[in-house]
């Protein structure tokens, strides 16, 4: 995975159009505008859509004075969209940007952040830089869960194969920081063409190669921070709304992912426990290997991304609520009312 550089500054030219869709974000608008309009790059301007949000964000957004930002407020979610696509959609019709920079209103960048990201964009000349940023994990849950996507994203996703593999199902983007270039965004047909995709970010970069524009996912963990969830009761509900979804509704996905995950993680507890109860030595010993193997890899990871690494011990409690989570994420989606989010519920057929 390549890594994002610090640029301080740049004299690139290109003009930035930072887009900020925000519905509900009263705890992480405040830092996440501050961060924005503390970056040393010359050209860029800030777009945010208050999507009819109930909290108090519009009046926290109201108190910023600065010629760089523009607020707007988001028309009534339409039939047949997911409520993220078509406020992204109607922001990039405001941008004026050679680059559009979609982010999600609870990240954080360094000040170097959007220099580094254009220079670096314009070196690869890619048509969409997504960044993988620090997730900041503070509740047990969130530091036993959060982690497991770099797990997951470095062992069943050959990375390397992003950017060089011209398949379009070998692809990945992070919403929370997408940057494309004009150009690109509107070749692929923007948010526009997936408006009832849930997972929007790994859509836009299948298309981003389907019709055969650069894609780099890049490891950007010294740049940007995300809290993604801020209590167990979000995780739960943030993985129920993707997981499923995520998997473009496919069962027989699903229950692959559930079998790898109990096999990897939580079958060498089962047969550690049988081996002890049998004084199976050869089968304890075995099963020993099968736990720490992944414990490793783990640990590694953890280390590479700034993840607590203590808790890579505990993979089979992680395992066991990502494999609740799937079943959850089907069960609501295939049986019940539909994922709930932001006060907005997505029915399987809308967002299929």
């Amino acid at each position: 995975m390549k890594k994002l550089k610090l640029i301080s500054e740049t004299d690139s030219g290109e003009f930035v159009s930072v887009l900020i869709p925000a519905r509900n974000e009263e705890d992480n608008i405040k830092d996440c505008l501050a961060s924005v309009l503390k970056q040393k790059y010359p050209d860029f301007e800030v777009i945010i859509l208050n999507d009819n949000s109930t909290d108090s964000t519009l009046d926290i957004l109201s108190s910023f004075e600065s010629g760089k930002i523009k607020i707007i407020n988001g028309k009534p979610l339409p039939p047949g969209w997911v409520g993220k696509n078509f406020a992204c959609h109607q922001l990039q019709a405001e941008a004026k940007g050679d680059y559009l920079l979609f982010l999600d209103a609870d990240t954080i960048m360094e000040q170097g952040c959007i220099a580094s990201a254009v220079k670096f964009a314009d070196t690869e000349n890619t048509g969409l830089l997504s960044l993988m940023p620090y997730e900041i994990s503070v509740s047990f849950w969130e530091k036993a869960v959060i982690p497991m996507l770099y797990f997951a994203l470095m062992v069943f996703l050959p990375v390397p194969l992003i950017e060089r593999s011209k398949r379009k199902e070998i692809a990945v983007g992070n919403g929370q920081f997408m940057l494309f270039s004009r150009k690109c965004y509107e070749t692929i047909g923007g948010h526009e063409s997936l408006k009832n995709r849930i997972v929007e970010d790994v859509w836009l970069a299948k298309r981003v190669k389907e019709f055969r524009e650069k894609l780099i996912f890049a490891d950007g963990t010294e740049f940007v921070r995300c809290r993604m969830y801020n209590s167990l009761s979000d995780v739960w509900n943030g993985f129920s709304k993707n997981f499923f979804a995520g998997l473009s509704f496919s069962k027989s996905g699903l229950a692959v992912i559930i079998v790898m995950y109990f096999m990897l993680f939580i079958f060498p507890l089962v047969t550690l426990c049988f081996g002890i109860i049998n004084s199976d030595q050869v089968l304890i010993e075995y099963s020993l290997i099968g736990f720490f193997i992944p414990v490793i890899i783990r640990i590694t990871h953890s280390l590479k991304f700034h993840q607590p690494f203590l808790f890579s011990f505990l993979n089979f409690l992680s395992s066991g609520f990502i494999i609740a989570v799937a079943i959850n994420s089907f069960r609501i989606l295939k049986f019940g009312k539909g994922a709930n989010w932001k006060g907005r519920n997505y029915e399987e057929n809308v967002i299929k």
